[in-house]
């Protein structure tokens, strides 16, 4: 029977036990949930107080003890000075580190088939294949939205319990250690790499120090665990003891082979060890997405599930949030894809506009937004996003803000025609572009619109959609 299992609920002892901390006063009452933030604390929760940037959560326990908490995770002894008598108090020398120990020790409790999962590009999608390749024959829990780093993490892995077979766990990071510290709260029995890129490349000075930084991730594989990289990454090639999955390296122990754009989405058939799994159908678009859709077959094929299974899981996959939304308005098919960006990705969606106006007859159109976490490489890589849409045969390029407009500039210097290219760098006025792009479009268009999230490309979408 495990004792740190929130849906039968833990005691303050056994909760102050797996967090290495103090239990200095207790109420006794078993606690049934954990919450970082007292907005949306619920009755019987945990409420761990983390010091961050801009506020101390330690300002708000007694927020949290009146919402009901049964106890707080603190690192300040005087914060307990004021808490009613049915909140327990825990104090630790560092609540992160101790709410990472807490899921850690749950973690260990269970036994739960476990696939983690980085990337610099499609770390999301390819949790979402896998889940939905795992989900049809075993009961599977995974990573809600973005909850991936330090923080998100451990609070992802308190929500397994022993109904679960198998859990998905995506894993983010923007410097060494991050990784390695993740993988060890989670020991899985299968870790995916889906790419190395340039995201984050400001904070690690070189890919190849992001590779190092994402091959943490085995630091924690159980013995006898899989680790699985992409085999078109030269990169990753000739790691000791990993399998790989590819759309082009013919080594590669899986593999996509006849892949064809359908109405329905990307038809291939996936070729495994043993045996090809043949009609497998993604209802997504571009080559990218298939070997995302591969690790899941991987995965799958390690998990036991049938090929069936595996056919239905990819088939069922549906995308999360801002990534790869295609929708039509007025004539005009829009893909919305600015949840996150970097070179790669941008590159990889405008090939998917370019074949989607292949299809409909219409003209490629792209709106690109500033791409962060760059460095000294932001002007090397944003020209190389011109280039590329120059040499790809894009109709009409719009940028938005200084660092895109740059990547415009390149595009005209790449050969695109200057009356074809706009450049907009105030991002406060999202008007603008969007009048632009109204005005120079026509129904038949393909438009993608990408660019990191903190440029809030979903103002400009709004004003083209009427919203």
């Amino acid at each position: 029977m495990t004792q740190l299992d929130l849906t039968t609920g833990i005691t303050p002892e056994n909760a102050a036990a797996a967090a290495g901390g103090e239990l200095i006063r207790s109420s006794g009452k078993k606690i049934t949930g954990i919450s970082i933030d007292t907005r949306t604390i619920n009755p019987g929760d945990l409420f761990v107080a983390v010091k961050g940037e801009n506020t101390d959560g330690h300002r708000f326990v007694s927020c949290a003890a009146d919402a009901g908490a049964s106890a707080v995770l603190i690192s300040d002894p005087d914060a307990a000075g004021n808490l009613p008598e049915g909140c327990s108090a825990i104090l630790v020398p560092d609540t992160v580190a101790a709410l990472g120990k807490l899921a850690e020790a749950h973690k260990a409790e269970l036994d739960v088939l476990t696939v983690a999962v980085t990337g610099s590009v499609g770390k999301t999608t390819t949790r979402q294949f896998i889940y939905g390749v795992l989900s049809q024959e075993m009961k599977t829990h995974r990573t809600e939205g973005n909850f991936n780093n330090e923080l998100g993490l451990p609070l992802s892995v308190m929500k397994l319990d022993g109904s679960f077979r198998a859990s998905v766990l995506e894993m983010g990071m923007s410097a060494k250690g991050e990784i390695s510290y993740l993988t060890g709260i989670v020991r899985p029995d299968i870790a995916v790499i889906t790419n190395i890129g340039t995201a984050h490349i400001e904070f690690l000075g070189s890919r190849e120090a992001i590779r190092d930084a994402k091959l943490e991730i085995a630091e924690g594989l159980k013995p006898g665990g899989k680790l699985i990289l992409n085999g078109d990454e030269p990169l990753l090639s000739g790691i000791p003891g990993a399998v790989y999955c590819a759309l082009k390296n013919p080594e590669a122990e899986f593999r996509a082979a006849n892949i064809c754009y359908t109405s329905g989405g990307m038809m291939f058939s996936a070729v495994c060890p043993d045996r090809v799994i043949k009609d497998c159908l993604i209802p997504t678009l571009g080559e990218h997405t298939v070997l995302d859709a591969m690790f899941a077959v991987a995965c799958g094929y390690y998990a036991g599930i049938s090929d069936e299974g595996i056919r239905r899981g990819l088939a069922a996959f549906e995308a999360v949030g801002m990534r790869q939304n295609i929708t039509e308005h007025g004539g005009i098919t829009y893909i919305l894809d600015y949840y996150n960006a970097s070179p790669e990705s941008i590159r990889a969606s405008l090939s998917v506009t370019k074949e989607l106006a292949g299809k409909t007859g219409g003209r490629t159109v792209a709106v690109i937004g500033n791409v962060l976490e760059l460095g000294n490489r932001s002007e090397e890589l944003h020209r190389s996003v011109g280039s590329f849409a120059a040499s790809l045969g894009c109709d009409l390029f719009f940028a938005f803000g200084k660092d895109a407009s740059l990547a415009a500039e390149e595009a005209v210097r790449d050969g695109m025609n200057e009356s074809c290219v706009f450049s907009f760098t105030d991002i406060s006025d999202p008007a603008a572009i969007s009048e632009a792009v109204e005005e120079h479009t026509r129904p038949g268009d393909c438009i993608l619109i990408k660019a990191s999230r903190s440029i809030h490309m979903e103002r400009v979408a709004d004003i083209l959609l009427g919203k």
